[in-house]
């Protein structure tokens, strides 16, 4: 005798409705994320620039930060600090999303 599931899935969703076809490929944009987002990366730090600090700097350089065709050099403090201020923007962002204060005649307050 066959017993009774009540937790059958057969019928129900959309699998159930057409083939569905996992893993197609589509042709990656990377113009979805941004202008800037493929231009975004890091260079380490190789010989005596990763050693030696660049005065009147006391920690030494770890890398080089492109963004968009601008190099900046970056030390580990200034690397944290960028973590930091990126990731409270995008927070204030989430906030004032939520609070319906992007539009076009509300602003950042500069204190």
């Amino acid at each position: 005798m066959k017993r009774f599931n009540k937790f059958s899935r057969r019928g129900k969703g959309p699998g159930s409705q057409l083939p569905i076809k996992h893993n197609q490929k589509k042709p990656f944009n990377p113009e979805k994320y941004g202008k800037h987002w493929n231009g975004i990366e890091v260079q380490l730090a190789k010989g005596n620039k990763a050693i030696n600090p660049i005065p009147p700097a006391t920690q030494p350089i770890i890398g080089t930060l492109c963004i968009a065709g601008h190099k900046i050099d970056i030390t580990f403090s200034e690397a944290n600090r960028i973590v930091e201020e990126i990731s409270d923007a995008k927070q204030r962002f989430n906030v004032a999303n939520r609070l319906g204060m992007l539009d076009a005649r509300s602003g950042t307050y500069r204190g």
